[in-house]
């Protein structure tokens, strides 16, 4: 599926939109929505290289997984990929940010009172990230420690809370793209 060429001739994807039973190439319905998907991609990550990113993927698996050409509502359908890429974004973002991380061990001291630069250093990067954190909302703070400090799951976290595991997800979401932003800027 998808724009390809064929003998030397160039194929488009003819989508039909059930809604309104509206015929269009998928070319043009690239160029109406990617603009919508930039803009929702930005939103939500903060940083228009990866929301261009999200976008071209969210339209390749459109392409991809587009069970047949004529579609309920396409837009819909795109949509729903845009979501659930985020959504899986997110769960592997945290995946990758609890590898990046060093737990401490019970007895182990972060700051080490050996050097004086050094304990310095380190207590101005534990209270920097303190009030980094203390930026978010306390829900979403209650949240992220419960995942990062006391190692609950996204569906354990959901259960004691009560609250839907999609919820779960999104305060994670909020709270590494905090994390990511801070961490973008100091290698800047």
């Amino acid at each position: 599926m998808g724009q390809g060429k064929s003998e030397g001739r160039s194929i488009d994807l003819q989508i039909v939109s059930n809604d309104n039973g509206e015929r269009f190439s998928f070319t043009d319905f690239y160029r109406r929505e990617r603009p919508r998907l930039m803009r929702f991609f930005t939103r939500q990550l903060g940083n228009p290289a990866d929301a261009d990113e999200f976008s071209q993927e969210t339209l390749a698996r459109f392409v991809r997984t587009a069970p047949h050409p004529a579609l309920g509502s396409p837009r819909a359908y795109l949509t729903r990929i845009a979501t659930n890429l985020l959504r899986d974004h997110a769960e592997r973002g945290s995946t990758r940010l609890a590898r990046q991380s060093t737990q401490l061990e019970d007895g182990y001291h972060a700051i080490s009172t050996d050097d004086p630069h050094r304990d310095l250093h380190s207590r101005q990067e534990l209270a920097r990230w303190t009030a980094i954190l203390q930026q978010l909302p306390a829900r979403t703070l209650e949240i992220f420690l419960l995942n990062r400090l006391e190692g609950c799951s996204y569906r354990q976290i959901a259960s004691d809370l009560g609250v839907p595991h999609w919820v779960v997800q999104k305060h994670m979401l909020k709270a590494i793209k905090l994390i990511t932003h801070h961490r973008s800027a100091d290698d800047d």
